[in-house]
């Protein structure tokens, strides 16, 4: 994939906003929409369209295709321990502001209801992976969350496999999961399921997420600008989910809460806010900032603001209000509260990750020095931070570590290495020093080291 700019993406985090406004409207309507018990409340009509076409399942398609597009460009293979970095990074960005989403969550959807969570559940959802243990989840909306972490898993496995950077391996597996789903729900509607349908949806968002990453390289940075079968295969994939995808599902099981519909309108919004209208103004930056606590507290505040509004009397002035009013109060109190939690708890975690992301490649960079040195002095190749470097005598790459150079100058030059190549030194310096102990026998056949590297976001 081409490189790309580190600045923040202004229109990416308008479209962060936006999705988890989405998804509060579609749960704060379908909650309060029966407030008034008997006596019908106005605004019924923010519910009924907002159910028709499923807007909290558009919001978080955008959120996966949002991930698709800014998390393989935050891994940075270019520099020292770039998954591990990686991973502390992400890791201090989900975690702080979840741990407390945990017992705010329990206590208003279960403990204020005098519904049971105990100890157990409440364990299990600070792991995160509470549904694989079949633990309640403190907030329903927990689901997505470990989608997110399976795809930074997929991310790492891609990088090891050498092909997060190969467009057309991800175009492939994304239409391969696509298929994977197509196929299970096409079954289901026959009465022969051959696989579950969450596990059939977990195939589709993971193809979505991809979709994200191959629209970024692909349409926005023009890697498909002269590959002909990765435009077929880039098209064709939005084609299916845009058009074919949604009209056969619809002539099959209709409109009403079609789930293909919802996917189909999430990803137009999605290149709607990537190449249509890029929305870069203060509020949009503000709103992206905040969306992951947005999204994550916005259950908190309609739970809890639900529970005070039922203890009032039925008819009162309280329980009869336009649902267009409960729908604003509840952004605003979630938009304050989302604010807060940003400053005091995400702003700090992302800076903690960042500087524990940093020791750990300095740990890293002077350990590999530190084996590549005794590897030099014991003739043997040294495990260190990887290099590929083009053979100049055939199309291949060949994955090296700066220990491996060492045997690549004996078996090219027919003589021992000069010098110890030293981790993080860059592409220029191991470049130079190739040369230099090739240049005798080798002449203007010079190996050249290429850096397949990205830039881009932190992935926040």
């Amino acid at each position: 994939m081409p490189t790309a700019p580190a600045q923040r993406l202004r229109h990416i985090d308008a479209l962060r906003g936006i999705a988890a406004l989405l998804v509060l409207w579609m749960h704060v309507a379908e909650r309060y929409v029966t407030l008034g018990g008997g006596h019908a409340i106005g605004g019924r009509w923010l519910f009924e369209s907002a159910q028709a076409v499923d807007v909290g399942r558009i919001g978080v398609v955008a959120f996966f295709l949002i991930s698709g597009f800014v998390i393989p460009y935050s891994i940075r293979p270019d520099r020292p321990a770039a998954i591990g970095t990686f991973l502390v990074k992400r890791l201090f960005r989900i975690y702080p502001a979840y741990w407390l989403s945990v017992p705010l969550g329990a206590l208003t959807t279960y403990w204020i209801w005098g519904r049971p969570f105990g100890a157990v559940d409440f364990a299990l959802n600070l792991t995160l992976l509470q549904d694989l243990f079949g633990a309640r989840p403190a907030e329903g909306l927990y689901w997505t969350l470990l989608v997110e972490l399976v795809f930074y898993g997929l991310c790492v496995g891609l990088l090891l496999a050498r092909s997060l950077d190969r467009p057309r391996r991800l175009c492939v597996l994304a239409i391969v999961l696509g298929f994977v789903h197509s196929l299970a729900m096409l079954m289901r509607w026959l009465d022969a399921p051959v696989l579950d349908s969450s596990l059939a949806f977990w195939c589709l968002n993971l193809s979505f997420m991809l979709c994200g990453a191959l629209y970024r390289g692909c349409v926005v940075e023009g890697a498909a600008r002269h590959d002909r079968v990765l435009r077929l295969g880039m098209y064709g994939l939005l084609a299916y989910y845009l058009i074919v995808f949604p009209v056969a599902t619809a002539s099959a099981i209709g409109l009403e809460r079609n789930a293909a519909i919802s996917y189909a309108l999430g990803l137009l919004l999605f290149i709607g806010g990537v190449s249509g209208v890029r929305v870069a103004t203060r509020l949009g930056d503000f709103l992206g900032r905040i969306s992951y606590s947005l999204y994550l507290f916005h259950p908190v505040v309609f739970q809890a603001l639900l529970w005070w509004l039922l203890r009032q009397p039925e008819g009162a002035w309280w329980r009869s209000q336009h649902l267009g009013a409960y729908l604003l109060v509840n952004a605003v109190l979630t938009i304050a509260l989302a604010a807060l939690i940003h400053r005091w708890i995400e702003a700090p975690g992302i800076r903690l990750g960042q500087q524990c992301a940093a020791r750990w490649a300095r740990w890293r960079a002077r350990s590999s020095g530190m084996d590549a040195a005794q590897v030099h002095r014991r003739d043997e190749p040294a495990p260190s931070a990887a290099l590929l470097v083009s053979h100049p005598w055939g199309r291949s790459d060949w994955l090296l570590s700066p220990g491996i150079l060492g045997g690549m100058r004996r078996r090219v030059c027919s003589k021992p290495p000069v010098a110890q190549v030293a981790v993080g030194r860059g592409v220029a310096g191991t470049s130079r020093e190739i040369s230099h102990a090739c240049s005798t026998e080798v002449g203007r056949r010079r190996p050249r080291a290429v850096m397949r590297g990205r830039t881009g976001d932190d992935g926040g």
